[in-house]
């Protein structure tokens, strides 16, 4: 049985059209599910940040990087194990209510929750969490018996803990 673990990837390449399907084409060739995938500008001008978490097989590591290194636009690439980044998710979430009691009651489980309430109309509110994955399950979990209109969450944002992903 292979042992599998969930990692993140780091990729930052120059900007340049194509290069994020290509990218994710190493995973889609080795069938391995891209679970999140967040693209950002970095501190230095033309440079992007690919954020990605998937898990692969801890043997096909280091080919996986390899491959994505080979690119010629790729900058520079690693692979995290959660317990070495900082990461979070942000998330919204529109819950439908009827009164204002049941209004007071999806505001005070939004509090309990650490999630703030951005706005507000006649029928609906919508919340903004964020936290860990965990976390934002636990929020959709805890709102699982309410009417929930719609739910979107960011992919993963992530900077390791020992300041190990600058551009070089």
């Amino acid at each position: 049985m292979e042992d599998k673990k969930r990692y993140t990837f780091t990729v930052f390449t120059e900007d340049s059209p194509g290069v994020m399907h290509r990218i994710v084409s190493i995973f889609t060739r080795g069938c391995y599910n891209i679970e999140s995938l967040t693209v950002s500008e970095t501190e230095k001008k033309g440079i992007s940040r690919f954020t990605m978490v998937s898990t692969v097989p801890s043997d096909k590591i280091s080919l996986l990087v390899n491959q994505i290194k080979k690119f010629i636009e790729v900058v520079d690439a690693a692979v995290h194990l959660d317990e070495e980044l900082l990461f979070k998710e942000i998330a919204f979430l529109r819950v439908s209510y009827k009164n204002k009691q049941e209004k007071a009651e999806i505001e005070q489980l939004a509090s309990r929750n650490h999630a703030g309430v951005i706005i507000t109309n006649e029928k609906s509110l919508v919340l903004e969490k964020t936290g860990t994955e965990d976390e934002i399950n636990a929020l959709k979990d805890a709102f699982a018996d309410k009417l929930i209109l719609s739910f979107v969450r960011s992919g993963r944002i992530s900077i390791d803990k020992h300041a190990g992903d600058k551009v070089v």
